[in-house]
């Protein structure tokens, strides 16, 4: 235990964390006996063995493991039903839905996350506001797609040439030629994007479109990238075949999503760009597993089964290859809380150090959040304590009673074991306790 030394009066929102096994997002060896000074929401310090505290607020984990904040770079977490049952539900009930997916995904590690598409910008704004407990969002709000493509969810007899946004969900907008393609980047930045999701190719969930289907031009896609670097951001791409990739790649995309028909050279193409690829296989795990019963159709479910065919191999090629590999989860509707099977599907190509890292450091380098990612002194205080661990057995990062303790921006929102009495605490604390239980 720490021995008090100092008398050094501390600050408000000043802590040590200390007896705890930090595996610190690095990938490097895990520290045993380790210790971290949390102050102003920042990391302050670290090290391991005895530390003089003084009169700072000590918690501690009990030789449990801590982590970073866990990032999932690829959620929608607007999407609460299968995306072609979304306008079936009521906007009250999606809206509720919504906000439970926020608290069930904080409850879970996930401190931040890369939203890929339908989620509005208001649902940042309650989490922002400490309205309602969540991650911190960055979000694509509505997807950009051609006529006929992944995002354009219209049946085939349906005449309408838009669906408009709600205020809740975005359906996404559709741009044909370079003209609508500024229209539509510059459209979605307006409202409230912080990168601009396009569908360069098909999708197993939309209508009249297949996962082998190569969308939008080179053209239109340089167009989108220019206006996305025009307000210092970047462009995600949904895309699983060479042709789409590689036409991306390009144009200047930041990261591919999926990716799950890439080959070798399309890898090779990656790797020299610097474009981050961040493989989702959970999503269609399970979409293979139960979707149907879920509301997917026949149809859907045999394109996810082709693309799940492909996805440890796709992940393989892109390590070989040398690609950053991010993560993302992907997952739809029922699926929510199972955003850290994820990390599991990953660990059996990258093992579980890469998954992790995957889920830390990588996407914090993707997201380009300099502050985030590691446990070092000088970054943002986001940290999960588990009751496991996760590098012998990956799989408890999926069970929500051995998550004992989430902090996010150096302060207490989740806290299952009573592991932090006398240290600062999210206002919605009490709220998020309840609701995960």
């Amino acid at each position: 235990m720490p021995v008090v030394t100092d008398a050094q009066e501390p600050a408000v929102d000043a802590f040590y964390l200390v007896n705890a096994r930090i595996i610190d997002g690095s990938g490097t060896d895990p520290v045993q006996d380790g210790w971290l000074r949390i102050e102003g929401g920042r990391i302050t310090g670290t090290g391991h063995g005895a530390v003089s505290t003084g009169r700072w607020p000590v918690l501690d984990a009990g030789a449990r493991t801590v982590i970073p904040g866990l990032i999932d770079a690829h959620t929608h977490l607007a999407a609460t039903e299968m995306l072609n049952l979304v306008d079936t539900v009521s906007r009250p009930v999606l809206a509720a839905k919504t906000f439970t997916n926020l608290r069930q995904t904080l409850g879970a590690g996930f401190t931040t996350v890369r939203d890929a598409g339908f989620t509005d910008y208001g649902f940042k704004q309650a989490v922002e506001q400490g309205l309602v407990p969540g991650p911190r969002m960055f979000l694509a709000t509505g997807p950009l797609s051609q006529t006929g493509g992944h995002s354009d969810f219209r049946p085939a007899e349906d005449q309408e040439r838009q669906r408009r946004s709600d205020g809740l969900y975005h359906p996404g907008l559709v741009v044909d030629g370079v003209a609508q393609c500024q229209w539509g980047a510059r459209e979605v930045l307006r409202r409230g994007a912080d990168q601009i999701k396009i569908m360069a190719g098909g999708g197993c969930t939309s209508p009249t479109d297949h996962v082998t289907h190569t969308q939008f031009t080179a053209e239109e896609i340089a167009a989108i990238v220019h206006e996305a670097r025009a307000r210092h951001t970047y462009v995600m791409a949904h895309g699983y075949t060479p042709d789409s990739i590689r036409t991306c790649v390009a144009a200047g995309v930041r990261s591919i999503e999926h990716a799950n028909l890439v080959d070798e050279q399309t890898a090779e193409m990656m790797a020299a760009t610097g474009t981050f690829a961040v493989p989702t296989i959970a999503t269609f795990d399970l979409l293979v597993r139960d979707g149907q019963e879920q509301g997917l159709t026949a149809a859907s479910a045999a394109q996810a089964a082709h693309v799940l065919a492909r996805a440890y191999e796709a992940l393989r090629i892109l390590v070989d290859k040398g690609v950053r590999i991010a993560s993302g989860s992907d997952v739809l509707g029922a699926h929510q809380p199972f955003k850290a099977l994820e990390l599991q599907l990953k660990a059996s190509v990258l093992g579980p150090m890469g998954a992790l890292v995957a889920a830390t450091r990588t996407n914090a380098e993707l997201l380009g959040l300099k502050d985030l990612g590691t446990l070092e002194p000088g970054k943002i205080a986001d940290l999960v304590v588990v009751d496991g661990d996760p590098l012998d057995d990956i799989s408890v990062l999926q069970d929500s009673g051995r998550i004992h303790l989430v902090v996010k921006d150096g302060r207490a929102v989740v806290d299952r074991a009573g592991l932090a009495p006398d240290v600062p605490s999210g206002r919605n604390t009490t709220q998020t306790e309840v609701l995960m239980s």
